[in-house]
């Protein structure tokens, strides 16, 4: 079988949604051949290849033509519609192309995750079409906007407007979803989204996962010891570090350390307003990924507050090293926390989730046995997150779809 992959951004040097479809080519290559259709990394590309090729993988880049010379955001951001628009009129004439010459069997639509923009490749009906997994359905809670400034929350309002409707009304999103054949949604809201207003009932598959787990003995946490906890990520908005510095300054005991690693636009503005906590707050910037990795590996905690996310990059990091997670209960984390491995905080205020964070913090210090009980159900609940195992779930979806097609 050879199935078309639709991703726009491909890497094996970023993270985020780049390292999801570089992730997936090079697990999947071992049992499909696949032609890649990506956009504007073809460098990165490139220069990866031409040290290391890859077996039965065709790659043909589709760049998005839009012009250098914009300096407006605004502007910009318009453009960007406007050309990814065309990016995948491109997309779509190319991948038809090959369907008409009988060398595609299945279309995947990759990436990007979020949904408002389904592409052009679900027209083709001649062959099966896969999407996802996809997101973007989950709103930023009313009750925690506090944690936002009054640019956020502007942000964060509209956002909300703009993807409720568009879940419900753009046509083309209606149509994609009712043609797919198979969709995986990457988080449990998404899940019940679809279901709810879509009438679908769809795959839970988180977009990511573990590539390969850095440990086998849980994280060692022995009474007396300072909680090391880590928050890792870029310093705005949506990632609501603010939660976690306001939960630290209810927090009882003296033993922990914060180590934030990442930087942004809050930065400044946050290490001024908590200065109080700065004898126990280590504010380590942008790091190299060596530097970054050295640091995670030295914590107890992971802590995710963020109120905007599909499943986070550093969430598969901490279960690689066996390091529990403390997040908010919902979005992809949701799905991906369990009481076996993390700790889930429920969002019914914002006095109230910072209240139980705090809480949290303290029965860790006085109780260091759970680090170690969760950490070890880290590393059991790691195996079905697995990228060897999402693979298997590809192919068995591939396989599934395929027989009303009789693809061979």
């Amino acid at each position: 079988m050879r199935i078309a992959l639709i991703t726009y951004d491909i890497s094996p040097y970023r993270g985020s949604e780049a390292s999801v479809s570089w992730n997936f080519v090079d697990k999947m290559r071992k049992y499909v051949d696949i032609t890649v259709f990506y956009g504007d990394t073809r460098e990165e590309v490139e220069r990866y290849l031409s040290g290391n090729p890859m077996d039965n993988v065709e790659w043909v880049n589709v760049p998005r033509r839009w012009p250098d010379h914009v300096k407006s955001e605004f502007i910009k951001d318009i453009y960007h519609v406007v050309y990814y628009r065309r990016w995948h009129k491109d997309i779509y004439r190319l991948v038809k192309e090959k369907v008409d010459n009988g060398e595609i069997d299945l279309i995947h639509y990759l990436s990007p995750i979020g949904f408002k923009e389904p592409g052009l490749c679900w027209k083709i009906k001649s062959v099966p079409y896969v999407w996802g997994p996809v997101q973007g359905v989950e709103n930023r809670p009313l009750c925690m906007y506090r944690a936002f400034t009054f640019k956020g929350k502007v942000l964060a309002f509209g956002r909300r407007l703009l993807h409720n409707g568009a879940f419900r009304l753009i046509p083309s999103v209606r149509k994609a979803f009712r043609r797919a054949d198979a969709i995986f949604a990457a988080t449990p809201g998404t899940v019940r989204g679809l279901k709810r207003v879509h009438g679908l009932d769809v795959m839970h598959l988180p977009e990511n996962g573990i590539l390969a787990m850095e440990r086998s003995t849980p994280v060692a946490f022995a009474q007396g010891d300072t909680l090391r906890l880590i928050c890792i990520g870029a310093i705005i908005d949506r990632k609501a570090l603010v939660i976690l510095l306001d939960a630290l300054r209810k927090v009882k005991s003296d033993r922990w350390h914060l180590d934030v690693v990442g930087d942004g636009p809050l930065r400044t503005v946050l290490q001024a307003r908590y200065a109080d906590l700065s004898e126990r707050v280590v504010w380590h910037g942008k790091v190299p990924r060596d530097k970054a990795q050295e640091i995670f590996s030295g914590a107890h905690l992971h802590v995710l507050p963020s109120l905007g996310e599909g499943n986070p990059t550093t969430i598969w990091e901490a279960m690689s090293k066996g390091i529990p997670t403390m997040t908010l209960d919902h979005c992809g984390m949701s799905g991906v926390v369990c009481p076996r491995c993390g700790i889930k905080i429920p969002i019914d205020g914002y006095e109230n989730v910072t209240t139980r964070m705090a809480g949290e913090i303290d029965d860790l210090v006085n109780r260091p046995e759970r680090i170690g009980e969760l950490s070890a159900g880290v590393i059991e609940c790691s195996r079905k997150f697995m990228w060897d195992n999402r693979i298997g779930i590809y192919r068995d979806t591939y396989a599934g779809v395929s027989r009303k097609y009789k693809v061979q």
